[in-house]
């Protein structure tokens, strides 16, 4: 008996690596396809539902979807809108999951091939050169290792739990089913991985264990638990991702409400269905087909309502401090160009910041001690991604990218510290930085990367202004009407200026340029932007 549990406990273990190491591997290798159709594919609602569904079904989570949706949403590659159809399509990605389960895994035998596909899968893992055959090897040890935790599964559920009396939940009625959803739930929230626990479900109810409709309030609860993933994910993140995990409670509780609700008329249609379909009752069928209309019914549901919730969402999560970070979290390293692009866009809001700190220099008024902090306090989380993403595994022309993103970002903390030096000039001559002023506004208020050609320009303008304004100098020195240690002064003074503008304007432009490669995905190396503003 105690063998039967350990044998379930360490068949359990099987599930969850083998799912943890199919999604992994599965998303590695399809990473940067599933980036391109997730921008081409997602334009209409029922792109969306299939785009949801298919890549769910392809990398075997839903939970890998949601947070690479969320990197997408706050790089406003996808729109909230768009997302929450992907987000609709991914449970019922889920649901399909479910009959491969049912009609794969517990029909056949298919343990017998589960150790050769870890087998094979270890060949590519540990001797194949190239990433994505290094990432299907990973995906088919992970397969071997499911449903090999599969088969042990069910051997321990004969074994073990064939006595128990689960249909005493039942017989609480109402009650009975409520708590069910509450243990499936549970399990979803502390396995962190629906589809594992839809498979343990659906195991159950083929040995007999549970009952049909004891079962179908595991799943309910199992389709619950997976957006506390989203929520986790979220605690410390952008508003954007915050809005779409609020979006996927408010839609798996409105399909939850209503399975649970009409759960006997389901529960007849699908017998009715299994009849018509497969003249032979199977409970495990039967849960597959009860999981896959319940979300299919709930992206009905949710279709005409969801102009209105993102509507809701919208005006939700509002309040930010400077210093909090707006596109990037921890979802944006799923995909390390959705990462290139965030973390961009983080570094191009530190360079308008300290443009509107310089800027109010030029118009007499003191720098914001505690908008510099801020301004601190951003590019230590940015270091932080930074640094993550250094630990991921990435392609040549990424790490380019990431190394030009540390670059720029050195540039921006040379300006910064430039900082207190020019409001020490300003409090010598309030007229210091007027040339530049017109230009400072230009970088506060540009827009990213529309607007690169103009700062080009407004920088090439004010070189031309300061040097007439050296050319006037050298002449006042000639001349004797200044002498030759405040000429020194001054001069030294303009070039620590030049210095100033030069690395500011070098970054910003450099990181606008990071930001439409990522767009395309093609990273390459430019000295383009250094030249502009040499």
């Amino acid at each position: 008996m105690l063998s039967d549990i350990f044998m379930g406990l360490g068949a359990l273990g099987l599930l969850l690596l083998g799912m943890d190491w199919l999604s992994k591997g599965l998303k590695t290798a399809a990473g940067p396809a599933l980036m391109q159709f997730l921008q081409r594919w997602t334009a209409k609602p029922w792109q969306g539902v299939m785009f949801g569904t298919a890549a769910t079904i392809a990398v075997q989570s839903s939970t890998v979807l949601t947070v690479t949706t969320i990197g997408f949403v706050n790089a406003g590659i996808v729109s909230l809108q768009n997302a929450a159809f992907v987000i609709y399509g991914s449970n019922v990605g889920t649901s399909l999951t479910g009959w491969f389960v049912a009609l794969v895994g517990l029909q056949f035998k298919i343990d017998t091939l589960a150790l050769p596909m870890v087998g094979i899968g270890a060949i590519l893992k540990l001797f194949a050169k190239q990433n994505r055959a290094q990432s299907i090897g990973e995906a088919l040890i992970g397969f071997g290792l499911f449903f090999l935790g599969l088969a042990y599964l069910k051997n321990s559920f004969d074994a073990v739990f064939v006595d128990i009396e689960f249909a005493a939940l039942s017989q609480l009625g109402f009650w009975g089913i409520i708590l069910g959803v509450l243990i499936g739930t549970f399990l979803s929230v502390v396995m962190q991985a629906s589809i594992a626990v839809i498979a343990l479900v659906i195991t159950a109810v083929s040995s007999g264990v549970l009952p049909l409709a004891l079962a179908a309030a595991f799943v309910i609860g199992a389709n619950l638990g997976t957006t506390s993933t989203a929520i986790f994910s979220t605690l410390a993140a952008t508003a954007k991702a915050k809005r779409l995990a609020m979006l996927h409670v408010i839609f798996n509780v409105i399909t939850g409400v209503t399975a649970i609700l009409i759960l006997n008329p389901l529960l007849w249609l699908i017998s009715l269905l299994q009849d018509a379909l497969f003249h032979d009752p199977n409970p495990a069928i039967s849960l597959a087909l009860f999981h896959t209309l319940f979300n299919v019914l709930g992206v009905m549901l949710m279709w005409p309502l969801t102009k209105w919730v993102v509507q809701f969402l919208d005006n939700r999560f509002q309040t930010q401090r400077i210093g909090q970070l707006r596109v990037l979290d921890a979802s944006s390293l799923s995909i390390p160009a959705v990462a290139i692009k965030t973390l961009s866009i983080e570094c191009l809001r530190v360079g308008q910041l300290i443009s509107s700190q310089a800027l109010l220099l030029s118009k007499g008024q003191p720098l914001n001690s505690d908008t510099q902090a801020q301004i601190r306090e951003l590019q230590n989380s940015i270091n932080h991604y930074l640094l993550q993403l250094g630990k991921s595994p990435l392609a040549e022309r990424e790490a380019k990218a990431l190394n030009a993103l540390v670059k720029n970002l050195l540039r921006l903390e040379m300006t910064l510290q430039l900082l207190p030096e020019l409001a020490k000039q300003a409090q010598r001559d309030a007229q210091m930085f007027l040339p530049e002023q017109a230009f400072w506004q230009q970088l506060e208020n540009a827009h990213w990367p529309e607007d690169a050609q103009t700062v080009r320009n407004g920088y090439r303008e004010l070189i031309r202004q300061r040097q007439k304004l050296k050319d006037q100098l050298y002449l006042l020195v000639l001349t004797e009407r200044v002498s030759n240690d405040s000429g020194g002064d001054q001069l030294l003074r303009f070039a620590e200026l030049r210095r100033f503008n030069q690395q500011l304007t070098r970054a910003v432009l450099a990181l606008a340029n990071l930001q439409v490669q990522a767009d395309s995905s093609n990273f390459k190396s430019s000295n383009k932007d250094d030249q502009h503003a040499s």
